[in-house]
């Protein structure tokens, strides 16, 4: 029902997958790239919220008819990569905004993961922590206070990014050191046991590698994991199996973060390039957006 009522949603905005993009794009932007890797996969463009005040976003994921976005805001000025962290809702079907809630200033530094965990609840990855929201009753007030649990995390553990299997959650680690490019599983009841604790990777079921400098990750329905990795010249999106192999890869837009799976099986990835943070970079693509798996090339 949930996949039917997504695709009317489409239907009916009249979402077009080579049309203008949804949302509201960013003033400061002169130009935007017209043209990135793979270009043709990449559909259903939403700009992403938050750029004119300077958010720079990290985390993405869906739920029900709703993308979420995290992002933080470079803190005290452009060059920190550290800072506030809040968490957006779009709809889908339209690109507009849904709400936002603010995690205190000081509890969450990056945001850089993201998963949907059902039920009403989102992971956040940040670096040295994973925090748990109940998504409701943070949208109703705008803060997190009062609808988050948060589990501290060392040794191998690093919330760099994250995503949800459908029964546990996932979180993985930005590096250039082969050896430390490592995904755990963490299990769902993690929050229940050890909020306000700190836990070290002996809490994990499992491991498996990933490639060097993923940004995000997202399993899709036949049990494959596709993982995103960029830099501010560069950008991957690969295919790996439930063990860590590769089993295709193709170049993408500069700067590529998460990754998500929408409740139709859609893959979607958004691009940190167009913030102020990065308005040096010789790519600027400001966007969400729906990768066709069958036109990657």
């Amino acid at each position: 029902m949930k996949r039917l009522m997504l695709a009317a949603a489409f239907a009916a905005a009249g979402c077009a997958a080579t049309g203008e993009p949804r949302g509201t794009r960013p003033t400061y932007l002169q130009s935007i790239t017209a043209t990135v890797p793979n270009q043709d996969a990449l559909r259903d463009h939403i700009f992403v919220p938050g750029l004119d005040d300077g958010y720079v976003p990290q985390g993405l994921t869906a739920g029900g008819s709703h993308l979420f976005v995290s992002s933080y805001k470079p803190t005290p000025d452009l060059k920190a990569n550290t800072g506030p962290c809040r968490v957006y809702r779009i709809e889908i079907a339209t690109g507009k905004p849904a709400g936002h809630f603010d995690i205190a200033p000081g509890v969450c530094t990056h945001a850089g993961g993201l998963a949907w965990m059902g039920n009403g609840r989102l992971m956040i990855a940040d670096t040295r922590q994973v925090f748990r929201v109940d998504v409701e009753r943070a949208l109703a007030t705008g803060k997190a206070d009062g609808a988050m649990q948060g589990v501290k995390i060392t040794g191998l553990l690093r919330g760099s990014w994250g995503t949800f299997d459908g029964k546990d959650a996932w979180i993985g680690t930005w590096t250039k050191e082969q050896p430390k490019a490592l995904m755990f599983r963490l299990p769902a009841r993690l929050w229940d046991e050890f909020d306000g604790q700190t836990v070290m990777e002996d809490r994990a079921i499992e491991s498996m590698p990933v490639p060097l400098e993923a940004q995000g990750g997202a399993f899709d329905r036949q049990g494959n994991l596709w993982v995103s990795a960029s830099g501010p010249k560069f950008g991957k999106l690969y295919r790996l199996d439930r063990k860590g192999n590769i089993q295709a890869q193709y170049d993408m837009v500069a700067g590529l973060e998460d990754l998500a799976i929408d409740d139709a099986g859609n893959l979607w990835g958004l691009s940190e390039s167009g913030t102020r943070k990065y308005a040096h970079w010789d790519t600027q693509y400001p966007y969400i957006f729906r990768i066709d798996v069958a036109r990657l090339k």
